[in-house]
């Protein structure tokens, strides 16, 4: 392994002090990307800022009406977590199929967003959930919507001094039901495609709709055409199918040797409409 340097902050403002000091510095959450073989080599000469030890981002709570979820919690906490379960039940039970029991138990939510992989599961769900991202750096505090944080392909918009503090979701509007749906690599377990869906009906017309998409193009996004095409609808399948049919709308699909962009764009359709009908028949369950 190539030789680093180790940092073990107590503080946000002491690891935002040694990131922004140290060029070749760069946050450690729970390691279960940066660590692996493959990518060991560019860790050569750096500082890895390890920020298990800053207890503000650990929890999981409500503050000003929203979930607040600590970029250090372990995907397994938010797993087990009685207050995800019952408010965020779509999150709680991706949660739950994410990887395996260890990489729950080391992998941290704000490691899995930070990294901006095209494949992970939790972007798509931050945009059904009209999720902030906190992050911190040399410039202080900003908030982060879900939209503008996955812009290019395996990166996020942290500049080089940022890290995550934080990620909040609004609570759920009345009458909505939520869901997520994936095709799941067989070797790697992530997302060949997913697909996350919050949906809000008043007197029978669909009022609010908001859909992730994640592992089918380049970065993740929101399939806005697919939200167009619900608004002020019907809750019924035909409204459904259409709004599915629209979710490729202006999205290039990626390809790889695994499945091709047209089989992603395929499985769009059919998990759009799916997670949709799932979504729905929440509302009444």
């Amino acid at each position: 392994m190539s030789a680093f340097e180790y940092a073990l902050p107590n503080s946000i403002e002491e690891a935002v002090a040694i990131l922004s000091t140290r060029s070749e510095a760069r946050p450690l959450a729970g390691g279960q990307t940066m660590l692996l073989e493959r990518n060991r080599e560019r860790l050569k000469g750096a500082v890895l800022v390890d920020l298990r030890r800053i207890l503000p981002l650990k929890g999981i709570d409500r503050q000003d009406g929203a979930l607040r979820i600590g970029a250090t919690a372990t995907l397994g906490a938010i797993a087990s977590s009685e207050l995800v379960g019952r408010e965020f039940p779509a999150l709680a039970e991706a949660v739950r199929t994410i990887g395996d029991a260890q990489l729950r138990n080391r992998g941290t939510i704000g490691g899995n967003i930070a990294e901006g992989d095209p494949e992970y599961d939790l972007p798509a769900l931050l945009f059904a959930l009209d999720a902030s991202i906190e992050v911190a750096g040399s410039q202080g505090r900003r908030k982060i919507t879900s939209s503008d944080f996955f812009k290019e392909r395996d990166r996020s918009s942290l500049k080089r001094d940022e890290f995550v503090v934080s990620i909040s979701m609004p609570r759920a509007a009345a009458n909505s039901g939520m869901a997520y749906v994936r095709f799941k690599h067989p070797a790697r377990l992530t997302a060949v495609c997913a697909v996350a869906a919050v949906v809000t009906v008043e007197r029978g017309r669909i009022s609010a709709a908001k859909i992730g998409l994640t592992g089918a193009s380049d970065y993740p996004t929101r399939l806005q055409a697919a939200e167009r095409a619900l608004l002020n609808g019907p809750a019924k399948a035909e409204q459904v199918a259409s709004a599915a049919a629209a979710s490729d709308e202006r999205l290039e699909f990626r390809g790889d040797a695994f499945a091709s962009a047209e089989y992603r764009r395929h499985l769009t359709h059919v998990l759009t409409e799916r997670a949709l009908k799932e979504a729905l028949s929440k509302i009444t369950a």
